[in-house]
């Protein structure tokens, strides 16, 4: 595989070398980075993959930029972080890691199609206030499917459609916040202890969802 040296900045618009990375890329503003289906792995300057916390995405998102066809390997350190409005196409996770995914600042961001297996905890992170639509997606063995920052009361409005989430510890949606709404509509779960938790039940709407 190669190794992409640490002191190298990478952006979306030099097409990064799959294989091992030692230094997050960077997709910027306006660009589209396409994967092509190849495997992108965190190397030890980025973490281990393990829950422990402080680890760096392999990929950066900034306002307005999109990611499609990649594929995460193990280890992922922290995956995905976004930063404002964001776009993922066809995102195959093989094993979170820390977090699949990390919206980091406020934005839409929307992730269509692919899967994420193998979490200790969360699979979807959400630290700022955003609306989160995932859809055409499956997402299994994790402690939850979405996460709002724990102890936060900001709003997050979560939209899942025709997606398949299966074997969560605890919950497909799980916040503290008394506004954050969640939609759920067309999907299949099995094994989910709790749909939602935290959510006010006035601020959930489900239609079309079959259990399995």
């Amino acid at each position: 595989m190669t190794i992409v040296p640490a002191t190298t900045t990478v952006s979306a618009a030099t097409s990064a070398t799959p294989g091992v990375q030692n230094t997050t890329i960077i997709v910027k503003s306006g660009e589209v980075f396409d994967g092509k289906g190849q495997r992108y792995i965190a190397g030890s300057a980025l973490g281990d993959g393990s829950q422990q916390e402080g680890q760096k995405p392999i990929f950066r998102i900034e306002n307005g930029g999109a990611i499609k066809n990649v594929v995460i390997g193990a280890p992922a350190a922290d995956g995905i972080h976004t930063y404002g409005n964001a776009t993922l196409q066809n995102i195959v996770w093989e094993d979170i890691g820390e977090d699949a995914l990390t919206i980091k600042q406020k934005g839409n961001v929307t992730l269509d199609g692919g899967s994420a297996t193998n979490g200790d905890d969360k699979m979807f992170q959400i630290n700022a206030e955003a609306t989160f639509t995932v859809k055409n997606f499956k997402g299994s063995n994790a402690g939850k499917f979405i996460r709002q920052l724990g102890g936060s009361t900001f709003k997050v409005n979560v939209i899942i459609d025709r997606c398949d989430i299966s074997n969560m510890k605890e919950s497909i949606f799980r916040t503290d916040s008394s506004t954050s709404t969640v939609k759920m509509t067309n999907t299949r779960y099995h094994n989910i202890p709790t749909k939602f938790r935290g959510v006010n039940s006035a601020n959930i709407s489900e239609s079309g969802n079959v259990q399995y």
